[in-house]
């Protein structure tokens, strides 16, 4: 399934709406023509990601998760798109830290620096 940038904006909004959203919202934030919005929004009902009630788009569970998969949601910085299972324990500035060792390559630690003597 190929899924376009105007797409992941309407299925993000969705995801962000807490009570849904009308389809004139598109056009006013992105300048969405109505066919365009009703093009995606009906692929998308069909896949089960959106339903139409009283002429709002409500984001449906399958639809959330498909978002959160895909990691869809994220803000202008780049490292807010770094998945959860990848970050750990933050430290302070200035804070010691010792590297793991035994999560060090071989090929780093036997590495000799020009200047090491």
């Amino acid at each position: 399934m190929k899924v376009t940038k105007t797409d992941i904006k309407i299925l993000v909004d969705l995801y962000k709406s807490a009570d849904g959203l009308g389809p004139y919202i598109f056009y006013q934030r992105y300048k969405y023509t109505p066919p365009t919005v009703f093009k995606s929004s009906t692929r998308f009902q069909k896949m089960e990601f959106i339903v139409n009630k009283d002429d709002k788009l409500f984001i449906t569970e399958k639809g959330k998760a498909f978002v959160e998969e895909n990691r869809f949601i994220y803000d202008n910085h780049k490292y807010d798109r770094i998945p959860k299972e990848f970050l750990g324990n933050k430290i302070g500035v200035n804070a010691p830290y010792i590297p793991n060792l035994s999560k060090i390559s071989k090929e780093i630690l036997n590495l000799k620096i020009k200047g090491d003597g």
